[in-house]
């Protein structure tokens, strides 16, 4: 087969065939510390742009079908995406905005020639007129408006004293960084429409500064490369925070960490540097899912720290000392093991008054107790029909000890491979991931699973990332909600230790790759509200609401794909019968791609404040597939 495949593209040639060579940094790269004359020789030929020799046939099938497919997907030209090839084309030219912003103190106008159309249009891109929403000690926080009263101005060389305004908001010699996102493209024959995220924030020795804006931009599409025709501001946003370091945090991590055996060898480097070194069969994954808990494990009134590493690396408990900084506990207090651990708690299982760990390990769950001093000891191991990812624990049935619900993402392990990666059905509002469960503590380590029992097997094999108890109803005990990947959510009502999937009836389903749940009252009425992190897509904002995306399926599919772009969510609680969906008004869906959120008060004024742990695995691009 191999070789009816290779020789069903050939023609006769005499072996003359040549390719067209790559970049030329990409082939310096590719030239090995020792080599002979001849390899040498052929390369710099190649530096010099002479072709290299390359094998028969390649040039005529140089990929087999399902490949040339594939890479041709990657061209939105020829994917026949409007919106992706102009977005790519926008995307180079807002480069050139990035850059002259950068340096708006020595910018020249003709540096933006090639950006903007001969008769711009546009209105002031730092808006003199702003009024203050907050300001409390280190922080103000300003914000404009647009009115239809905003005076235009037009030409070249003012859109570049209003670039220049704009950039000189963060000082000289400031840490200016800058980001365009366009998650909106209404595409034209001569003309474009684009709506486009605007930040920048810099920071200097006393004073951190953010902006963050909408623009409405209409650009030229004659002659191929887009050009700016006009540029409204929309929901003009200022924050400036004062202090010492000119930041609101420090980071401590080094100052903290820098005494532990694992800040040399583990905690300065990222997932990546890991996944370059070790096997994948020992757990390392594209997406590392690796959790932490928090607990008093020696009982000297300090929290500690349990490290889930990555698989291959051992597990973590880190002792807090009474100066703030962290040592190794011998052996991870006997809990140090390197297979693949996505979660921890350490809470009290057996009301000793110490706190047990309890560690999720792929397919099943490790129970340990605490001998009082943060050694631990295997008391269980529960099996699991999925792989474990998070979990969280509760009295749910208020007979005074804590019972666990445990979250499962991928289905058995014969059916998926390891990690978030399997094959959920259908995409948008899959249920066939795997399945959750509830056990019931029932003393001396012994837990029962509850989940049928009590109500929870409805609606209970989707892919399963993050859970939290709350009370939402006030009702006296403790409900459940459930952020999945994949589709749409499961908010569990607890009535009397039976539980009901209220989630659509209270509005609070959420269609989209859920990440993380946290409950906290943002209004203070007494009424816990929900915030749920998804992944916000500007490339799924874009494409979602083209005739050409999905025309076999309903509206209703459509909005649900729609929905998953969004980002984030904030629920408000109507008094426990209903939530209503603040993430717009409030301006909080925009949290990148989210994986972890919590409520936490972070200047002390009395009011929940939301943080949000974004992005994915990056390092630097060597071009080498």
């Amino acid at each position: 087969m191999i070789f009816g495949l290779l020789s069903s593209g050939c023609s006769k040639n005499n072996g003359s065939e040549v390719a067209q060579p790559g970049p030329a940094e990409a082939t310096a790269k590719a030239v090995p510390d020792v080599v002979s004359e001849p390899v040498i020789a052929l390369v710099q030929n190649a530096l010099d742009g002479e072709a290299l020799p390359t094998a028969p046939c390649l040039d005529n099938n140089p990929l087999v079908s399902p490949l040339a497919d594939a890479y041709k997907r990657i061209d939105p030209t020829q994917d026949g995406w409007v919106t992706e090839a102009f977005n790519d084309a926008a995307g180079k030219q807002l480069g050139i905005l990035t850059k002259v912003l950068e340096h708006a103190s020595v910018a020249k106008s003709d540096e933006l020639i090639d950006l903007v159309s001969d008769s711009i249009e546009f209105e002031a891109l730092a808006p003199s007129e702003l009024t203050v929403i907050v300001n409390k000690t280190g922080m103000r926080v300003s914000r404009a408006k647009p009115s239809e009263n905003d005076e235009k101005s037009h030409g070249l060389k003012s859109f570049a004293e209003a670039v220049r305004v704009l950039g000189m908001q963060f000082g000289v010699n400031e840490h200016l960084h800058v980001k365009f996102k366009l998650y909106t493209i209404e595409p034209g024959v001569q003309s474009s429409r684009t709506l486009i995220d605007f930040q920048a924030d810099s920071r200097g020795e006393r004073e951190a500064r953010q902006v963050n804006s909408l623009w409405d931009c209409t650009w030229s599409t004659v002659g191929g490369v887009p050009r700016l025709q006009s540029v409204s501001v929309r929901d003009y946003e200022e924050i400036v925070h004062t202090g010492p370091s000119g930041t609101m945090f420090a980071d401590c991590t080094q100052s903290l960490l820098e005494t532990t055996h694992g800040w040399q060898d583990y905690f300065r480097h990222g997932a990546d540097y890991w996944r370059s070194r070790l096997p994948r069969s020992l757990g390392v994954d594209v997406v590392a899912n690796h959790g932490l808990a928090l607990g008093d494990a020696n009982g000297d009134g300090l929290e500690d720290v349990y490290v889930c590493a990555e698989g291959g690396l051992p597990n973590r408990l880190l002792i807090r000392q009474s100066d703030g900084t962290l040592i190794d506990a011998p052996n991870a207090g006997g809990a140090d093991w390197l297979e693949y651990c996505a979660s921890a708690l350490l809470v009290d299982l057996d009301n000793d008054g110490d706190r047990d760990l309890i560690v999720a390990h792929e397919w099943r769950l490790i129970l340990m107790s605490n001998d009082g001093s943060g050694h631990f000891s295997v008391e269980a191991a529960v099996s699991s029909q999925s792989q474990l990812f998070s979990m969280a624990a509760a009295d749910y049935d208020q007979d005074g000890d804590l019972d666990l619900y445990c979250c499962g993402y991928n289905p058995s392990e014969s059916t998926f491979d390891r990690g978030p990666m399997g094959a959920p059905m259908p995409f948008h509002d899959a249920n066939n991931g795997g399945r959750n469960m509830l056990l019931r503590n029932e003393g001396h380590f012994a837990f029962t699973d509850a989940t049928a029992a009590t109500g929870l097997e409805q609606n209970n094999t989707r892919f399963s990332f993050a859970v939290a108890w709350e009370d939402f109803d006030n009702d006296g005990d403790q409900d459940i909600y459930v952020a999945n990947d994949y589709g749409r959510n499961n908010l569990y009502r607890n009535d009397n230790g039976v539980f009901l999937d209220v989630a659509a009836e209270l509005g609070v389903e959420d269609i989209s790759s859920g990440m993380s749940v946290a409950w906290g009252d943002v209004n203070r009425d007494g009424w816990m509200d929900l915030y749920v992190s998804n992944m916000f897509s500007s490339a799924g904002n874009r494409i979602t609401y083209q005739r050409q995306f999905k025309p076999e399926v309903s509206d209703a599919t459509r909005q649900a794909y729609q929905r998953m772009a969004r980002g984030n969510s904030l629920f408000e609680n109507q008094g426990g019968v209903a939530f209503q969906d603040r993430s717009e008004s409030a301006a909080v869906s925009l949290g990148r791609w989210a994986w972890g959120s919590r409520f936490v008060d972070l200047n002390n004024d009395g009011w929940e404040d939301i943080v949000v742990a974004n992005g994915f695995i990056t390092t630097d691009d060597t071009s080498d597939l």
